[in-house]
């Protein structure tokens, strides 16, 4: 494996491909024919929800143009990638989603007319789950069996029905209190005010949690006790954890509980979030949410700088530019 993939970046990722013009599809590739796959890949670590939008704006651009779509998340590896096979593969896209067509990645570089993806194109602006991806959604993204019933099970264990008035909370913490350039996540008093707030006025019953915080978790765990209801995803206080060796295949286990976590906040009344992918593409899924945002601005985009800038802002006043 390792002999292909040198074999596969000496040879093409570094080609005139990622250079291509997206504007452009009548660029040749050498043979003077016109490709007809198109694979989509990103040298950006994204996470798993940037990662599915990433994949649907380019999905939506392979059918607008006639391309057959190849996701490759094997030699381009995501964060999510294990070094060992999931679901008898090495690509990450097939841990958790069935696959798109049954062409071999391979094949297709080694043999085909192809374009390659680009991170940075006319393309790729749209940075939101709009409804107009709903349809490519729906057509072309569908999930693996085993995740689909852990879904299932956790909708039937929690009553996650829309009779039950159920708050959905996603309460970030960890690495997004110092990420250059990303949302500020709540602080804990911001949370807390939303929450007597829909207590108010949406008399709900129970308080579903989504956090990777542990600290967080068991702050709103001690307030509200057994209205809180959450599954038991990986939670911790560090700032990274996906190089942890703490459990098997934990990186595949880290986007899977995100998945079932944005599918769940799905079935909520309402929801309280700052900006983030699972709370947005929960969202994405049902836009009768009432979806209750927390904007804290966004990281400074100086690494140093937004290293302390959340915990300045959660120390100081209001009147003196704290949360």
């Amino acid at each position: 494996m390792k002999t292909i993939k040198k074999f596969f970046v000496k040879k093409y990722v570094d080609s005139k491909f990622d250079q291509i013009n997206y504007s452009n599809i009548t660029c040749k590739k050498k043979g003077g024919k016109k490709p007809k796959f198109y694979i989509i890949a990103s040298k950006k670590k994204r996470g798993l929800f940037s990662l599915l939008l990433y994949v649907l704006n380019h999905l939506k651009f392979s059918k607008k143009k006639k391309l057959i779509p190849i996701i490759d998340l094997e030699i381009y590896k995501s964060i999510y990638n294990e070094s060992r096979k999931i679901f008898n593969s090495y690509n990450a896209w097939d841990y958790y989603f069935n696959e798109i067509n049954k062409y071999n990645i391979k094949d297709v570089y080694l043999h085909k007319k192809f374009l390659l993806s680009s991170d940075h194109n006319i393309y790729t602006t749209n940075n939101e789950f709009s409804q107009s991806l709903k349809k490519i959604f729906n057509e072309r993204i569908k999930l693996k069996n085993q995740i689909k019933k852990e879904i299932l099970f956790y909708k039937k264990k929690f009553r996650l029905f829309k009779r039950n008035k159920v708050l959905g909370i996603h309460f970030r913490g960890t690495d997004m209190k110092i990420a250059p350039n990303h949302p500020m996540p709540p602080t804990k008093n911001q949370i807390l005010e939303k929450i007597n707030y829909c207590k108010k006025k949406f008399n709900f019953n129970k308080i579903f949690l989504v956090t990777e915080d542990i600290d967080n978790y068991y702050f709103l765990k001690n307030k509200y006790g057994h209205k809180i209801i959450t599954i038991d995803n990986f939670r911790s206080n560090k700032s990274k954890v996906f190089n942890l060796k703490i459990r098997k295949f934990h990186k595949y286990k880290m986007g899977k509980e995100a998945l079932i976590n944005g599918y769940l906040l799905s079935y909520c009344n309402t929801i309280i979030s700052s900006q983030t992918g699972i709370s947005d593409f929960a969202k994405f899924l049902n836009k009768d949410i009432n979806f209750i945002k927390i904007n804290n601005g966004n990281n400074s985009s100086s690494i140093f700088i937004s290293a302390f800038l959340w915990k300045l802002k959660n120390f100081l006043p209001k009147k003196l530019g704290g949360f």
